[in-house]
This record gives structure tokens, C-alpha cells and sequence, in this order.
């Protein structure tokens, strides 16, 4: 039921209430009451229609059920005690939004109880500050304000992206992980060193994230109190000892007084081998930057020298603690450089897998036995004669993507360059660098250019930041690029884009550019969902098993009719994208003598929804165990052909072994 209700002042706070309360679908502002209202005021009024209220009387009160207060009182208008309406003051209206939002809004009534818990949270020392689920800013407390270098009215309902987006606080939100002793570096510059971890309502239901951050430098300042070596030592083995990071820690002579787990794991040195020892003694090649950093008293940073048992290549930075003045020690942190290389390869190969198999889409490859299907495939075909800008609509899953590189593979631009962009892409400046490349310094040329004569795919292109959508769509209109050099360049290129959610919403929020989204619907192509594809399954699945096949190096003939019934059944909210990994599942677990699907391999059971059977970071873990144990299986356990298999390297398939708590006794190495 839509409540009604009434702000009243009209400082900073009130206008912030306003931008707030206006997003929300359970609630409607009825008035703002204010005795002077100032321009911001009367505009944002004006702008969203509501009305002004000069005085506040009882009778006027009868359609409002909750009366908040900012730089002004209710009592300066009438007696509160005339008032049925719910009270809440201008401190709690800020956190009400995270329950009036989605939540029950009996819950408002109830809110002033969450008043003691947040006077609680402002007098802690460290930042406190928390996200809803849908990753804006519901609170931060004084701390919080004071490290980020904003006020509050500036902060609540901003998207964490645009604030912090390196944080980890949305993929809190997604897989319920909890992140401890993360480092991060503010705009402002300040270092600082967060905790993160979900909000969860009575019913454990994930409401929202918060994150426990503190300046790198109250830390250490922290330490320099403390006058005792070994009070030092007690303090940080608590903390580090939790850290991912790979971290050590010497007296002032150079002598090793803390190595946490994560250095032994990189290193291959114990804590017996390292602590009292010098701390010249995990390194095979480059000068100690312990020894450095106790020389001169600084903290050095981006050495790279080759350390522990096998010689890795490892970036190391260092500083140096110092007690009253006087230097007891140095800490240093190393990173795995040989690791990341090997990380970015494997990233780099699996974007060329995906372009080849995206470059290879034709119509021959969509499974049409349904009647909406059939409707979507004539639309394509149209498009693909039509050579006009085009908008692929549908839900997460769908193929929007496949349905793009099809348009490209049958139009007349099939021989020129298609080009595929994530508009989720965290910064705003790396997404308009990737598409009209850098103009300063080393020229880059971007996609836009890249792609003349041919095709450039925006995927998700609702998530694109307003200002490039504005420039996207002024390139649109002239079909020119402004070059390092000064002059334009004509560029002929198809715009193809996606989208989740409806742009008209969004335009009418004023969150999608206008003329863009009318450039772009004048060809609009819905994809639909697997619940409105029940007679494709077949087609489906056959193409999904001859696809898997190959990968898996299986022999599975099809799957059987129980099987697809059972399927049919399920609620697929990432539609054809998840399908694909419950029938990889299946095959992961079949003998290599089974040649048909049936349902005792499916890891689902009929009744049961997708959500149950966990996150989607848990569901992608699951697989990658089943896939490990089955091509374990394959080479009887060999770990060298297990991992020339899969593709990665032994040592990261040992890691992936130890997470997924795999017992290596009886194991071949024959590394």
C-alpha cells in the first residue's frame, strides 16, 4: 500500500530527502512544509510537482502517514500531540529509506528502535558505511564522512560504483563472502585498510553490505605507541595472519619476527625457517628491501626480486615501523607477479575462445521450434537486410550477445571487423578511452574507429554512463572522429546494442539520453525468455550436449525425455546461459560408459528452484570442482595431464585442489 508523507524544512537534508524518497515505489511525498523555502527548494517542488505547504494543521494531516523532520519541527507548525501520523526525525529518515525502499513498511514504524544502533555506530573511530542491494549508500557514520571527504547529503544514494569502485561491497552483496583486511585507495588519497561483509534480515535474506575502514596511517600511527618490539610483534600477528597478502616483518636489525600463511603458501618457507633468521633468507636474486627500508629509514615500494624456494618473480613493498621516534623493524608485503601473468593469460585466452565462437554464429544456429522464437527470428532477418542501428531486448541469459554477432555474420558487413563492448565496465574514463581511444600522450585508437565498416556491439548498454551516451550518440549524427591529430575522420560503422532493462524508464528518469534511445529503437528485437521457449528445449539441449562434447571430450549421445521434462520444470533465471551449465553438470558426473542424460545425473530435483541451489559465484565453484574431479578421473589421477587438460599450470591446479579440499594421497605427480 502506497504511504504518504510529509518532510518538513528545507535545508540540505531535505533535499536530499527529496531525490531519495522520489525513487522509491512505497512511497509518495504528499508536501514539504517549509516557512522560507529557498530556490533548490521551489525548483526541485516545482520540478516534481509537489506542493509547498505553509502552515501544517491537523485536519491536513489526516492523509499522511508519516511526518519526517529536518532543519525544522513539527512543533514550530502545531502540537505534535495532534499528530497521528508517524513521527521520525531528519537523523533516522536517511536509514529509513534502506526498509521503506523494498522492505515491509511496517518496519517504519518500529525504525526509531534503529536510532540507538546508529548514535552507536557515529561514536566508533572507525568508518562505517553501508549499501542496500541495490549498491547505493543508505549510511555512513561521522568517521566514514570524515575519511571519504564528504558529507552525508552527498553521499546517501549514491551508487558504491561511483564512489569506491573498487570495493568489494557489491560482490559482498551477491555471494554473502566476507572480505577481511582489504586495501583501498580513496579519491582523495587517503590509504585505507576494510572489512566487508552482508546485512541480513531476520528471515538471514541479504539486505544489503557494510564495510569496517580504517586510514593505513591510524594504523600504523597505532603501532608507533606502542614501545615494545614484541607488542608490536602481538598486535599485527592477529592481523596479518588473517591477510590474503603475503606479509613478513623484521626487527631493526633485520631479523624475522612474523611470516603469516599466505607467505608461506607463496614462498615455501615456514615460519621455523624464516623467524630469527635474516632477512636476506628467502631471497634468490635482488637486495633485501627490508634491509633497504631500515637503511634509510623509508618506506619503498614496486621492487622486484625473485624470492622463495622456486625463484618467483615477486613485486615487494616495504616501510618501515617506527616507536617514539625510534625504528624498531620494517613490514613488508610481497604479490606474485609470475601468478597475475598467468592470470591475465588465461583471461586473454578465454576472450579469444569466446570471440572466435562468437564470430562463427549464423541463423542456422538458433533452435526456433517455438512460436515466439519463430516471431524473434523474423525480426532478425529484417535487421539483418536493414543495416540500421538495432536494440536486443530480453533478460540475462537470453543470447542477446549470439543474436548480435548473427545480425553481423549474415549482413552485408559479415568481411569487416565486429566488435564487441561491455558498457559494465567499471570507469567511466576506460569505457570512453575503449571507445573513441586516447587523444593525449600515446594515441589509442578506439573501437569505434576499428570497427568502419563493420559492426560495434554495446552490451548492456543501459549501464553506460550518461555523458558517453550523449557522445555515442552525437557520433551517430555525423558519422565523424576528432583524431590526435586534429582533423575528423569518417567512420562507417553499425551501432547494435543490449539491454536488460527498459530504456524507457530510464529515459523518462532521465538516466538514458533521448535522442540516443531514438536512434536506437527504430529496430527493436525482444528476446525471449526460457520460460517462453518450452517447445525449443529439445532443440536446445541437442545443441548444448554436441557443444559440451567436444569440450569435455565426451561421448554423450542425448538426453532423455524424463530429463528435458525435468528441466522444463525449472525456473531459469540466467535462462539459457544456466541451463548450459546444469547440463555440464550432468555430463561431469556420468561414466564414461553412459551415452544418455538421464535424470539421476541432474543436480537438480524436480520442485526445486534455481535460487536453492545457491549463489551464482557458489553454482560456478561447484562446477569447476566437478570438472577438476572428472578430468582427475580421466587421467587416473595423473596431476601433470590433469592440468595439461584443463589448461592451467600445476601449481595453480594444486591451489584449486586445496580449495576444493581434494585428497592428494595416492596421486600421480610426474611434474
Amino acid at each position: 500500500m502506497l504511504k504518504h508523507l510529509l518532510i518538513i524544512g528545507a535545508g540540505e537534508e531535505a533535499v536530499q530527502l527529496i531525490k531519495l524518497f522520489q525513487r522509491s515505489e512505497s512511497f509518495r511525498i504528499a508536501g514539504l512544509a517549509v516557512k522560507s523555502p529557498s530556490p533548490i527548494i521551489k525548483y526541485q517542488a516545482e520540478r516534481l510537482n509537489i506542493p509547498l505547504w505553509k502552515d501544517v494543521t491537523a485536519e491536513s494531516l489526516e492523509q499522511v502517514d508519516f511526518v519526517l523532520e529536518t532543519s525544522e519541527r513539527l512543533a514550530d507548525y502545531l502540537d505534535p500531540t495532534n499528530c497521528k501520523a508517524e513521527i521520525i526525525s531528519g537523523q533516522s529518515a536517511q536509514l529509513m529509506l534502506a526498509f521503506a525502499s523494498k522492505e515491509d513498511t511496517e518496519k517504519i514504524s518500529t525504525y526509531n528502535n534503529q536510532q540507538f544502533r546508529s548514535k552507536t555506530l557515529e561514536y566508533l573511530h572507525e568508518g562505517v558505511l553501508c549499501i542496500d542491494r541495490r549498491d547505493e549508500i543508505m549510511y555512513v557514520n561521522e568517521a566514514a564522512e570524515k575519511l571519504l571527504g564528504k558529507k552525508k547529503p552527498q553521499l546517501i544514494g549514491t551508487p558504491i560504483e561511483n564512489l569506491l569502485p573498487d570495493s568489494r561491497l557489491p560482490e559482498t552483496i551477491r555471494t554473502r563472502e566476507r572480505f577481511v583486511d582489504e586495501q583501498l585507495t580513496l579519491e582523495n588519497g587517503n590509504q585505507i585498510v576494510y572489512t566487508c561483509a552482508p546485512l541480513e534480515n531476520d528471515q538471514e535474506a541479504v539486505t544489503g553490505a557494510f564495510m569496517v575502514m580504517k586510514k593505513t596511517a591510524d594504523i600504523v600511527a597505532l603501532a608507533e605507541k606502542l614501545t615494545d618490539a614484541r607488542e608490536v610483534k602481538s598486535m599485527l600477528e592477529a592481523i596479518i595472519d588473517a591477510s590474503q597478502e603475503a606479509i613478513s616483518v623484521v626487527d631493526e636489525n633485520g631479523i624475522g619476527l612474523i611470516v603469516n600463511p599466505a607467505y608461506t603458501r607463496l614462498t615455501g618457507y615456514t615460519p621455523e625457517q624464516i623467524v630469527g633468521k635474516p632477512a636476506v633468507t628467502d631471497i634468490m636474486e635482488g637486495e633485501s628491501l627490508h634491509m633497504q627500508v631500515l637503511r634509510t629509514r623509508r618506506p619503498a615500494a614496486g621492487a622486484r626480486m625473485r624470492v622463495g624456494k622456486h625463484g618467483k618473480e615477486m613485486m615487494v613493498n616495504a616501510a618501515p615501523i617506527i616507536v617514539d621516534g625510534k625504528l624498531r623493524g620494517s613490514v613488508g608485503v610481497l604479490h606474485d607477479i609470475s601468478e597475475l601473468h598467468e592470470l591475465q593469460d588465461e583471461v586473454q585466452r578465454a576472450r579469444k575462445i569466446i570471440r572466435s565462437l562468437e564470430n562463427k554464429y549464423t541463423l542456422k544456429d538458433v533452435v526456433s521450434d517455438s512460436d515466439s522464437m519463430q516471431v524473434t527470428l523474423e525480426q532478425v532477418k529484417f535487421a539483418v537486410n536493414a543495416d540500421a542501428p538495432c536494440l536486443l531486448r530480453g533478460d540475462a541469459g537470453v543470447g542477446k550477445g549470439m543474436f548480435a554477432a548473427i545480425i553481423h555474420n549474415e549482413s552485408k558487413r559479415r568481411h569487416r571487423p565486429y566488435i564487441r563492448i561491455d558498457c559494465t565496465i567499471g570507469k567511466e574514463e576506460l569505457l570512453e578511452k575503449q571507445l573513441f581511444g586516447s587523444l593525449r600522450g600515446s594515441h589509442a585508437t578506439g573501437m569505434i574507429e576499428k570497427s568502419d565498416g563493420g559492426t560495434l556491439f554495446l552490451d548492456d548498454v543501459d549501464s553506460m554512463p550518461l555523458r558517453i551516451q550523449q557522445k555515442v550518440s552525437d557520433f551517430m549524427d555525423t558519422g565523424e572522429l576528432k583524431l590526435a591529430s586534429g582533423k575528423t575522420k569518417t567512420v562507417d560503422v553499425r551501432i547494435i546494442v543490449s539491454a536488460r532493462h527498459p530504456l524507457e524508464r530510464a529515459v523518462f528518469e532521465k538516466r538514458f539520453h533521448e535522442p540516443f534511445f531514438e536512434k536506437l529503437k527504430r529496430i527493436t528485437i525482444y528476446i525471449p525468455s526460457l520460460a517462453e521457449r518450452r517447445k525449443d528445449f529439445a532443440g536446445l539441449l541437442s545443441t548444448i550436449v554436441h557443444k559440451q562434447n567436444h569440450l569435455l571430450q565426451s561421448s554423450v549421445q542425448s538426453i532423455s525425455e524424463p530429463s528435458i521434462d525435468v528441466l522444463k520444470e525449472k525456473k531459469w533465471t540466467h535462462n539459457v546461459k544456466e541451463l548450459e551449465t546444469a547440463v555440464v553438470q550432468a555430463m561431469t558426473f556420468m561414466e564414461k560408459t553412459e551415452h544418455v542424460i538421464l535424470p539421476k545425473h541432474l543436480q537438480i530435483s524436480p520442485g526445486d528452484s534455481p535460487s536453492k541451489a545457491g549463489t551464482l559465484q557458489e553454482q560456478v565453484e561447484m562446477l569447476e570442482k566437478q570438472l577438476i574431479e572428472s578430468a582427475l578421473r580421466a587421467n587416473d589421477y595423473n596431476k601433470k595431464a590433469t592440468a595439461d587438460q584443463l589448461g592451467v599450470s600445476i601449481r595453480n591446479l594444486y591451489y584449486k585442489m586445496d580449495k576444493y579440499d581434494f585428497d592428494r594421497s595416492g596421486m600421480q605427480d610426474f611434474s
